[in-house]
């Protein structure tokens, strides 16, 4: 496979972008020794038989240029329990000092910011490949042996070149926002494929429920997922099980975009100037937008906040789409610090005043009768009944026709009953408020106006 020769020069130069400086790799490595040495020494003090090691991109190999996140493992016996893991996590407050975060995933672990570096300290027992394990986290050492066995040294820039490519095209990370790909699986990824140009060409014809599979001397198990990515460490697991539908397909559309024409833009995301006039566009636009403004004070961790953005999100399309408006796109952003705006195009505001009722098939007795009971001689009946094909219909008054101001009380009033986590729901009744086209303006501030203009303009900047 070759791309079109220009790549040869852009790649050279996407590269010497990308790839961690001398300087910063010796900065890491003499912050990774001491951040290790005084980890294990406040551990051995505190009684706790383990081993401390460094996972992750750094310790693969594939880390981007200017990447301050590690990843530091406190790897218990297998004997240990679970209440040992909370103990591990008192040692690592103790020895970072104040300022650590406690996050959760299937157990909780220690974030600190230290001497400029995001470390997670993770506790995991140790495990063996192909037998049971305790939780998610005790796979990683064993993904890391996995890349350090089957990655060559010179498939670490394929790996970096896909990583920028897919953050370029905004689908990187395997976070609820995003639900994209994941560090790991943009190695198995490359291992499978060879190269990072081996796998755009390969994608461009990947089907629904792709199956890839490097250890093929396994029986991988059942999955249902847009792509499926067999873990080779674990055949039950799908690495790609947190991709969604949308990002699968736009990774692959913009692979095909890109095998065609290699830019830059694919891999450094075009800067637009957000336009002074984003009022004015709703208000002339030709189909109305609602927004839904939710303060936050105190939301929780990111991945825990996204999880109830985005079930609110489709809560309120459920909610509009049962009031009779038809919701065009929707779409949710958040500062994840103290407000989220809730996004729905809608064909118009303004509803007919009548609803056509389909009823049961003439050929059911029963059904037809209690269906013509309930309608004739009915006051909300503007036409009918009638017969259509094999069955009946019926045109009634709207009943649900609500003003704009009926619209804002409900969606509002109403959002636990249409499904909002109750957390949510509460600072809804309470702070929530509900704009429509330009009454948006004076929440035009921030990253939000970056969110608006790319969703009014609805075309992703690498497809130009």
């Amino acid at each position: 496979m070759q791309l079109p020769g220009a790549w040869t020069q852009l790649r050279r130069e996407i590269l010497s972008e990308i790839k961690p400086t001398k300087g910063e790799q010796e900065e890491l490595a003499a912050f990774l020794s001491r951040l290790r040495s005084g980890l294990v020494k406040a551990l051995e003090e505190a009684g706790i038989d383990s081993e401390v090691e460094i996972h992750g991109s750094v310790a693969r190999d594939t880390w981007l240029r200017g990447q301050r996140d590690i990843d530091a493992f406190i790897i218990l016996k297998p004997e240990a329990v679970r209440s040992d893991l909370l103990r591990v996590n008192e040692v690592v407050k103790g020895y970072v000092g104040p300022g650590w975060i406690e996050a959760y995933a299937e157990h909780p672990y220690v974030k600190k910011i230290v001497e400029g570096f995001e470390v997670e300290f993770v506790p995991c027992f140790k495990a063996e490949e192909g037998k049971r394990i305790a939780s998610a986290a005790d796979r990683t050492p064993l993904h890391t042996g996995y890349i350090l066995d089957h990655l060559s040294e010179s498939q670490r820039d394929e790996v970096r070149l896909l990583k920028m490519f897919t953050k370029g095209i905004g689908v990187y990370g395997a976070e609820i926002k995003v639900g994209g790909f994941s560090g790991y699986l943009c190695e198995l990824l490359v291992i499978a494929y060879g190269s990072f140009e081996e796998l755009t060409w390969a994608a461009q014809d990947w089907r629904e429920h792709e199956v890839i599979q490097l250890n093929k001397a396994v029986k991988p198990g059942k999955f249902n997922e847009p792509i499926i990515v067999i873990d080779p460490v674990d055949s039950n697991r799908n690495v790609a099980s947190a991709v969604t539908e949308t990002v699968l397909w736009t990774f692959v559309a913009a692979a095909r975009a890109f095998v065609e024409k290699p830019e830059r833009k694919f891999f450094v995301p075009v800067i637009r100037d957000v336009p002074d006039d984003l009022p004015k566009q709703l208000a002339e636009r030709g189909v109305d937008v609602i927004f839904v403004h939710v303060p936050d004070r105190d939301p929780p961790v990111p991945d825990t906040l996204w999880g109830q953005l985005y079930k609110t999100e489709k809560a309120f399309g459920r909610a509009l789409g049962e009031r009779g408006f038809k919701v065009l796109r929707s779409a949710t952003w958040s500062d994840e610090e103290k407000r989220h705006i809730f996004v729905y195009e809608i064909e118009s505001m303004v509803l007919p005043p009548v609803v056509k009722k389909m009823g049961p098939p003439v050929s059911l007795l029963k059904d037809s009768k209690d269906f013509l009971n309930a309608y004739m001689g009915s006051q909300e009946v503007v036409s009918g009944p009638g017969i259509e094909g094999g069955r009946w219909w019926v045109e009634v008054k709207r009943k649900n026709a609500l003003s704009r101001v009926d619209l804002k009380k409900t969606l509002v009033r109403d959002c636990e009953e249409h499904g909002v986590p109750k957390r949510l729901a509460a600072i809804l009744r309470k702070h929530g408020s509900v704009m429509i086209n330009d009454e948006i303006e004076a929440q035009l501030t921030g990253r939000f106006t970056f969110l608006l203009e790319g969703f009014l303009r609805g075309r992703p900047d690498w497809l130009g």
